[in-house]
This record gives structure tokens, sequence and C-alpha cells, in this order.
């Protein structure tokens, strides 16, 4: 259990905008992720287009970007492990059959980070594509509405996301 928690916990976050388009977007919150309550594993960062976006979030045509920035050292196991497990507490077999394809191909561009390192998880609502860069370098684009939704709801979900507060900082600037 105390593996699976970590894993949980160890989550990464990434984009796959350019940083020139990261820029153009407006940050809409920020939140950290610890440890036992006192391990800084990251710190997290939503950016949108637009001002109302944040209120359905995970409707297709809202581009996002989630950043984490990496205070510790994790594997690409830790990645997979973690992202299944709040996958399958959110939704059904049935649900995750239809995008398993893409989870598979996402899961194998994960890459083991170090402090100091950054991912980022981009979601472009024009073209329906995500997009995981580790320090700004595209490992991995995945052209899918349906995945975006549910991968990007691993954290920004209304139900059982990763963390509840986390989610909420994300989504409407709380400390």
């Amino acid at each position: 259990m105390k593996r699976v928690l970590m894993a949980v916990i160890f989550l990464f976050v990434s984009s796959g905008f350019s940083m020139a388009e990261i820029g153009e977007m407006q940050l809409r919150g920020k939140g950290i992720v610890k440890y036992l309550g006192f391990i800084k594993v990251y710190d997290a960062s939503l950016y949108t287009k637009n001002a109302g976006d944040t209120q359905n979030i995970l409707s297709p045509e809202i581009s996002k970007c989630l950043r984490l920035d990496y205070n510790v050292s994790l594997t690409p196991e830790n990645f997979i492990e973690g992202a299944n497990t709040i996958l399958k507490r959110q939704h059904t077999p049935t649900t995750l059959n239809t995008i398993q394809k893409e989870i598979n191909i996402f899961h194998k561009a994960y890459r083991s980070v170090e402090e100091g390192d950054n991912y980022q998880l981009c979601y472009e609502g024009d073209s329906a594509v995500t997009t995981l860069l580790l320090n700004q370098k595209e490992l991995v684009s995945i052209e899918s509405a349906d995945f975006g939704n549910i991968y990007m709801g691993i954290w920004l979900g209304p139900q059982e996301p990763i963390d509840e507060r986390l989610r909420d900082n994300l989504l409407y600037g709380y400390n």
C-alpha cells in the first residue's frame, strides 16, 4: 500500500505546447505536492488560454497545460503505477479500454526525472492533441480528445483526482 501511495503522489505533469505557447497562456493556479506532509515532491502549475476556461476545464475545446517541477528523483515505473492507480479509481474498465492503446503509447514515453527536472502535459483543443515534454523536449503526442480528457482528469477531474486540494489550487488559485 505504501508503494502504491508513493507512486500516486509521484505522478507528474507534462505539456505538449512549446514554451512560446505556454508563455501566451495565463497561469490559473499553483499547488505543491508533498509526501507524508513534509517531503516536497513537485510544484504544479496550470495554464489556460482564457480566464473562463477553468469552469469546464476538461471540455475538449479548452487548451490547457500542466507543469510539474520536481524536487525528487522518480522512475518511469513510478509514473506508470501512479497513473494507472488513479485512472482505475476514476473510470470503469470499459472506459479505459477505449483508450488503452493511447495510454500504453504515452506510458512508454516516460523517462526518469531528477531534482530540477520538469514535465509538461498539454492538451490543444483545436487539434485534440495531448503532448508530453520533459525539460521542454517533446517525448510523445497523442491525437485523441477522449485520451486528453481522461488523462488530464488525473489532476483536474471532478471525481477522485490525485488530490482534491491540488486540483482546487490549480483551478481556482487557492493556497
